[in-house]
């Protein structure tokens, strides 16, 4: 089986993928809420190396491989000429693979060519999963995301047109209350023009990167449900597939944007009046504390 080291992380729709770990750690890694790898810097695999772990997995187990996945944080930053090699080497092995996904960082969207993904689609490399966390500028620069949202938007849009699907992450309670407003009409906005396949929220939580947390105005329970509901009002979805179900929501939602919005709003609604009477509405989540 592929060698991975650890830590290994994988969005929870590749559970029953095969993960090939072409890179370590995440090419960025400056993202000021995101503890995943600070003590793991960052390596491109070498090909070869890469190349033997594929052809060590038993051929008896490669026929039941439909899906794969490419980590680490962004693993489609490898360099193009030896993505390819890897992608060919992934389709010769795999008989029945469907589809390669990847988490997919600003840096990497926006380095390769429209021409050097196609070459990647046609290679089954179909789904890309984009932290966009939030569709506002201000909110982007307290995080040092190291993008502008809606510079990368024509390239997402772009890459969509050849065939490559999105799920698109959004962090709700990202700027905090004070920039609450501006990110749910920009992420909204930005979804909005870019309708992805997928999307989903996750709520935003201390994970060893303190000076960022501690330097917001922390949003409470009341705060993180408005911003959800808001942002489930104001897109403008195509048939986007919806889910609100990471561990750190408090709420999990699923459905179909736009069609099922006055469901998804109506259990907001209904949380939201449960705590009111509890008195808890207008308290912080206890997971304003390090794991």
């Amino acid at each position: 089986m592929p060698i991975h080291t650890e830590p290994l992380y994988r969005p929870p729709s590749e559970a029953h993928s095969l993960i090939f770990q072409i890179t370590h750690g995440c090419s960025y890694n400056k993202c000021a809420f995101c503890g995943m790898y600070v003590d793991k810097p960052f390596e491109i695999k070498p090909t070869d190396r890469v190349l033997a772990e594929i052809a060590a997995v038993p051929d008896s187990y490669a026929k039941s491989v439909k899906k794969i996945f490419l980590a680490d944080g962004d693993g489609v930053i490898y360099p193009t000429e030896g993505l390819l090699v890897i992608l060919d080497a992934l389709n010769a092995k795999f008989p029945n693979l469907i589809r390669i996904s990847s988490y997919c960082g600003p840096q990497a969207l926006m380095k390769k060519s429209v021409a050097d993904w196609q070459q990647l689609y046609e290679r089954k490399l179909k789904l890309l999963y984009f932290g966009l966390e939030s569709g506002n500028k201000e909110v982007l620069t307290l995080m040092n995301k190291g993008m502008d949202a809606f510079k990368v938007l024509p390239k997402v849009k772009e890459l969509k047109s050849i065939g490559i699907a999105f799920s698109v992450m959004v962090i709700l309670g990202g700027g905090g209350k004070r920039l609450k407003q501006e990110h749910i009409a920009d992420s909204a906005r930005w979804v909005t023009e870019a309708s992805p396949d997928y999307l989903s929220f996750l709520t935003l939580f201390l994970r060893r990167k303190k000076d960022y947390f501690n330097g917001l105005e922390k949003p409470t329970f009341r705060d993180i449900f408005e911003e959800s509901r808001d942002m489930i009002q104001l897109i403008e979805g195509r048939n986007i597939i919806f889910r609100s179900n990471h561990v750190s929501n408090f709420l999990p939602l699923e459905g179909r944007l736009a069609q099922d919005k006055d469901r998804l709003v109506s259990s907001i609604s209904g949380a939201m009046a449960h705590l009111e009477a509890k008195g808890l509405l207008d308290n912080y989540p206890e997971f304003y504390e390090e794991f």
